[in-house]
């Protein structure tokens, strides 16, 4: 059983360890989507936070119990690109991450963008270098 975080108005409650932040009128869920957000903007490099939602699973009825559909909305999309910052990764992120493969595989074939999961702010300076070098 988890317990109650002290200061649960501070923490992000669907993110563990995550501390939500705001900058330009932007909701981030993260510290680390913060600062991967500022050196995009640094770097003058367009991209949209949590615009796009993928449809990874259609809801379905089994047996007469309705299931939801499964979504994933990555952290920044751009025109080449989509990075997802992920600091501590939950049970169930490798499934949904493998299905958002094959889900841009079948929208974009063999040349869809480039997929980015930086976990650290240093690996988040690696993904702006490689962004920025093309």
């Amino acid at each position: 059983m988890r317990r109650k975080s002290k200061n649960s108005t501070t923490q992000n409650k669907k993110v563990r360890n995550a501390t939500p932040c705001e900058e330009d009128g932007i909701k981030f869920k993260s510290k680390l989507e913060l600062f991967c957000y500022r050196k995009l903007k640094e770097h003058n490099i367009e991209a949209a936070y949590e615009k796009n939602r993928y449809t990874l699973l259609d809801k379905f009825e089994y047996n007469g119990e309705k299931v939801r559909a499964m979504t994933f909305t990555p952290d920044f999309v751009g025109e080449t690109f989509v990075i997802e910052c992920k600091g501590n990764m939950n049970d169930a992120f490798p499934l949904r991450w493998k299905l958002f493969k094959y889900h841009l595989r079948d929208i974009f074939g063999l040349k869809g963008p480039k997929l980015y999961l930086p976990r650290n702010q240093k690996q988040v300076l690696a993904v702006i270098e490689e962004i920025k070098n093309g």
